[in-house]
Parts: C-alpha cells; structure tokens; sequence
C-alpha cells in the first residue's frame, strides 16, 4: 500500500462515521413509522409448522400444569386437619400426586425448548440467506449509503436474525404457555366459586394495563440503540479490516477509545431500557400482591358470610395468582419483544427493497457473439452520494472492438467513472451507453458483467486458498487447466508453483499473505479465466513497485490481445503504446488519440500531463 495513503483509514474510521450520525438517524425516524406485520414474519416459518404446533402444544402442557399446581396445593390443604391415621394415608397420595406432575414438568420442558429451538433456528437461517442474497445483489449505489456501510450489514446479518427468533422462540412458547395458564386458572377458579371468582378478576387488568404502558414507554428506546451498536460495529469492523494500519500508526488506543465512545451511547439506553423494565415488572408485581391482599380480604367476607369456603377461598386464590404471575412474566418480555419488532421492520427494509439495477434480474436481451465496440453518448452522471458534484457532462466516447484505450486525467476527473458505467454499477443521469449498438441497460446484467474482466487497482482477495479466488471469476465450475491456464496468462504460475502448497495455499484475509505484485497478478488470472471479450485494468499496476509493476504489466499487455481494453492509467509510461489515448477533463473528453499526436498539440491536456508526470518522477 502507498504510504501516503495510510492515513485515509483512520480518518475514515472517525470522521466518516460520525459525520453520518445526521443521516442515520433521519432513517431512524422514518423506521420509527413504519408498522411491522408479525403475521408476514411468521409466514416465513410456515415450513415448520409442524415443529411450532408440537412445540405450542409442549407449551401449552406446561401451562397447565401451574393451575394444577395450586388446585393440588389448595386441596391437599385440608389433610392438615385430619386424624393422623388419613392424614399419613392422604400425605402419600398427595405427595406422588405432586411427583407425578414435576415429572411432566421435567417431560414437557425439554420438549418445549426442543421444538421451538428448532423452529427459531431455522428462521434464523431462512432470513440469514434472504438477507445476504437480497444484500449482494443491491445496486453499488447502496452500500455508498452510510447505513448500509459493510459493518452496519454485517451487524444486521448476525443481529438482527438473533433478535427474531425471539417471536417464534423464548416469546411465543411463553405466550402460549401464559395464555393456557390463564384458561386453566379461570376454569378452575370459576368452578370453585364464581362470585369470589368474579370479583378477583375485576381488579386483574391493572396487571395486564401495567404491561401495556411499559411497552408503550419502551418504544421510544429500542431503535436509537440499535443505530448506535451499528455506528460501533462499524468502528470494529474498520478497525480489524485495516489492523496493519492501525498498528503502523500506534493507533491501538485511538481506536479502542473511539470504540469505547461509540458504546457509551447504547449503554445509557440500556440502562435506561433496564430502569423502565425493572420498574414495569415490579410494578406488575406490586399490582399482584395488591390483588392478593384483595384475595384474602374478600374471600374472609365471603366465609363470614357463607357464601364461600375455606378451600374455595384458596383454591380461587392459587389459581388466579399463578394466573396473574404468567400475566407479569409477559410485561417482562416487553423488551425483548420490541427489539424483535425492531429488527423484523430493518430485516424488511432490506428483503423488500427494489434495486434500480438489479443483477438477480433475468430480464434483458443476449447477444449471440459480441465484437467489444462500446459507445458514450452524450452522458451525464453524477453519483447519488455527491448530488452537487458533476462528474461527466454530455461526455462522448468510442472504443472500437479489439483495440486498447487509456483514460489520463488528474485524480477526480472521472476515469474510473467510465469503467464503473460500463459495468452498471451506476446508470448514467441523461445520455446512452451502447454495447455492440445495443443500449446496455436492455441487456441482461448478469450477462453483461460476464463478458467484462475488472483488474482493480487494489485487489480484493477472499480468505481462501490460490486456487478458489481464481476460480471465483467463472461460472460454474473452473476445470484445472483453465486454472493453471490463466494463472501462467497472468506470469503467476511460477510463483504460485514455488510456494510451499502451491495452488492451495491461503491467502489470508484480503490476501495479506501476498505481495501486492502477486495479489495483482492473482486478480489478473481470476479476471481471465473467465474468458472475458472486454478488459478493465483500473489502475492496476499503480501501487506496486518497478518490478512488480513491470511483470504485472507484462501480465497485461499478454492478455489485452485480441481484447477491447479499457485502461484507466496512473503511470502514463504504461500506456505509450495504447491504441487510443483519451484525456478525461471537466466531465468531457478533452482530447484523444495516440501518444505521438497529443503530443504534438502545444498546450495540450495530455502534454501537460506528461510533463507533469516525468517532473514528479526525477
């Protein structure tokens, strides 16, 4: 890496991520808004069906058995007050009554957890897979937006999926183990004693109207919160990717303090999300113990009265309570049920999102055979996170079929621009790009990027062996000679040869374990083997040294033949011998054509360049 770059991912590491806080939050509020329908989420795990329904009824089980628990409690009661000869009799009776439902306890639970494990699981991968699909194939555009920077996604990948699983997980099992509970509870306390029944559950919704002011109240926390981890995602994620610049730089504390501030913010939700909770769930329970209070008191009355009796008293007391108790344990899901509603709306946003330019698409048209000729009229363009920044105005280009063309022009003019036009990664504001005559946005992307090779001018590489990122750039299956046949194209095959495991060696991560020269070259094999009509070196020998830059560029001049290339030059030594030189100036094409005519034009853009070039370089 060019050392006057170093410093670029600190800076972006800080001031890229706080300087977005506005816009992410603008897209808080609009997520704030927005409903999220838990019935569409639980269509995603309609194939488990089954699993849910065993699960549902393992819960539903469960909740019974805490009425039954109370009814067996509330009678057994009574035992206390017989001869000693029942009394031993009706102990053992009640005491295995009592075994015998800890025992379906110790059955159900396990089965319970078991099914709704397997039903979370499996959406937690379903929504993984359309996530990461839906995600690869949105237009560039996109990922320029800062929330959907790489850390935000990733954090959303393996967050946000997590976080659902709790409706179809730990909160629904508990809904319907609360909701049997309740049932039971009431049965068993209206058939004890309807009145003292009757007057108990009137004072119950004070329970259940707590719990609804608590999630209320927590709605406001939960989405802010959420940002904020995915603002210190980012710095992580920044930081681990570029950790030989940071460690170039000393920059291990920065770092970490940076890291540490981003955490603060979430932090002090959490703490506040904590208070809110902890308040709501003793509140339930406060509301509880008032209500049992009420219990006791009007079940006395009741009995002075005779209207109700000892075992009555308590068997509608047990019941209702443990009822009420499942009630106050739902109010303490509250937060979790929220992130989950919170992460199902940022899972939507992106399953649903419509990408202007779509490379899953199988419409547009194929060409039968392609010669290479392409065609810039009259294009504008200027990219969706720079709106006032005119990059081409009315720019017209034509680069004829098996010829090599080279885009000068002072950083920012746009070379690379044209390279990221051709591909579609962008579509131009006004003007057309023709392919062979044909407009490229009617042909079909997925095709047209297979008939284009992209040398990058800093190569990305996979955590993989040699032999996978080479094979990356074809479709299908890459047999072994087209793999050493583009590795030997590329000059690579004789240093790939010499190393320990030869085509099996790892790369590491982002192909640390190479030299810049060889990830250079490597990039060049996997652009090749895919056999590619038109080449796109961007700057690809920009960063390397004499001799690297000297076999990589002999690398290249072999492949460019027969080839339409497209060069975007850094170095203008590199490309004297260049079919058509265009120098790109203020959104047009300046001049063109080759070396010995521009330079033959006094004053000229190219000229200039040249000059400057062979100054900078003595």
């Amino acid at each position: 890496m060019n050392l006057t770059k170093l410093p670029l991912t600190l800076n972006r590491i800080q001031t890229d991520i706080e300087g977005e806080e506005s816009s992410k939050r603008s897209e808080t509020d609009d997520k704030k808004r927005r409903q999220v329908s838990i019935k569409r989420l639980m269509n995603l795990n309609k194939p488990e069906l089954l699993v849910l329904l065993l699960g549902s009824i393992a819960a539903g089980i469960n909740g019974v058995t805490f009425p039954i628990f109370g009814l067996l409690l509330s009678t057994a009661i009574k035992i206390f007050y017989e001869p000693h000869d029942e009394l031993r009799k009706d102990s053992r009776f009640w005491a295995l009554m009592f075994v015998g439902l800890g025992v379906v306890i110790l059955f159900v639970a396990p089965v319970q957890n078991y099914f709704f494990g397997i039903a979370g699981g499996r959406l937690i991968m379903q929504i993984r897979a359309l996530m990461f699909e839906k995600a690869v194939h949105q237009e560039i555009s996109w990922f320029d937006n800062p929330k959907n920077s790489s850390g935000a996604v990733g954090a959303r990948l393996s967050t946000d999926a997590s976080t659902v699983r709790s409706l179809v997980g730990d909160s629904l099992a508990q809904i319907v183990q609360n909701i049997t509970t309740i049932i039971a509870g009431l049965v068993i306390s209206f058939t004890a004693n309807w009145m003292l029944a009757l007057i108990i559950l009137s004072v119950l919704p004070l329970v259940g109207l707590q719990g609804f002011f608590q999630i209320k109240f927590l709605k406001g926390f939960i989405e802010d919160a959420k940002v904020m981890y995915e603002d210190a995602s980012q710095v992580a994620n920044d930081a681990v990717g570029s950790i030989r610049t940071v460690a170039s730089f000393c920059a291990e504390k920065k770092v970490i303090e940076m890291y540490k501030n981003k955490c603060e913010a979430p932090m002090k939700h959490g703490v506040r999300i904590g208070l809110v909770s902890g308040i709501g769930f003793g509140s339930s329970l406060f509301a509880l113990y008032c209500t049992n209070a009420f219990c006791f008191y009007i079940g006395a009355v009741l009995v002075q009265h005779g209207k109700a009796t000892f075992g009555e008293v308590f068997k509608v007391f047990f019941a209702l309570t443990i009822s009420a108790m499942g009630v106050s344990q739902t109010t303490a899901l509250a937060p979790d049920t929220n992130k989950a509603k919170d992460s199902a709306a940022s899972i939507f946003e992106i399953i649903d999102s419509k990408p202007k330019i779509d490379s899953s698409s199988n419409e547009g048209t194929t060409l039968a055979t392609i010669n290479g000729d392409i065609e810039f009229k009259h294009v504008s363009f200027k990219y969706p996170t720079r709106p006032d920044v005119q990059i081409f105005r009315d720019l017209c280009l034509t680069i004829p079929s098996g010829k090599t063309v080279a885009l000068v022009g002072e950083s920012g003019s746009g070379k690379s621009t044209v390279i990221s036009l051709i591909e579609r990664f962008y579509d131009p504001e006004s003007g057309h790009i023709f392919l062979d005559g044909v407009e490229i946005q009617k042909l079909k992307l997925s095709w047209l990027r297979q008939q284009m090779g992209l040398v990058s001018q800093e190569p990305v590489l996979s955590n993989e062996t040699i032999w996978t990122n080479i094979a990356y750039g074809k479709q299908g299956e890459a047999a072994e000679e087209e793999i050493i046949a583009a590795a030997k194209a590329a000059n690579a095959h004789n240093f790939i040869s010499a190393l320990p495991h030869g085509y099996d060696t790892n790369v590491g991560e982002r192909g640390v374990q190479l030299s810049g020269g060889q990830k250079q070259r490597i990039a060049i094999a996997r652009a090749i083997v895919k056999d590619p009509k038109i080449l796109l070196p961007d700057e690809a020998t920009s960063a390397l040294d004499a001799e690297s830059e000297r076999v990589v560029q002999d690398a290249l001049d072999r492949v460019m033949v027969s080839r339409t290339t497209i060069v975007v030059a850094h170095r203008l030594t590199t490309i004297r011998c260049a079919d058509v030189i265009a120098v790109v100036k203020n959104g047009v094409i300046a001049e063109k054509g080759t070396h010995d005519v521009l330079m033959k034009i006094i004053d000229g853009a190219y000229a200039s360049l040249v000059a400057l070039h062979m100054t900078s370089s003595k």
